[in-house]
């Protein structure tokens, strides 16, 4: 008989029985807990605007940056028109990370 996941909208399979008894979480639910203590947390849905304004405006490199937040400064500093590569060297990826995301219009953080 498989489980499925006991967090509300998972359709996953919980995880198998171990050697601590039977599961009901999906690996994936279990890795946000242990990482951020919150199932539904993603990279994707968290991000300090005030932050972001921040950065844009004083155009320097910081750490630490979700992913989201990192599309929404290359946004803002792309906007400003600062080439890909002093864009890349602010929110610490690849000047073909910038030039994807450009490319594709910053879907992501829609």
């Amino acid at each position: 008989m498989t489980r499925i996941c006991r967090i509300d909208g998972c359709t996953n399979p919980a995880r198998p029985n171990g050697d601590r008894g039977i599961r009901r979480i999906c690996l994936t639910h279990t890795k946000r807990i242990a990482r951020s203590g919150d199932p539904h947390f993603t990279e994707w849905t968290v991000a300090d605007e005030y932050d972001v304004e921040l950065i844009v405006r004083e155009a320097r490199p910081v750490e630490g940056l979700t992913r989201l937040e990192r599309v929404m400064v290359a946004r803002g500093l792309t906007e400003r028109e600062l080439p890909a590569e002093e864009i890349a060297r602010i929110v610490g990826v690849t000047p073909r990370s910038v030039y994807r995301w450009r490319s594709e219009g910053f879907r992501q953080a829609a």
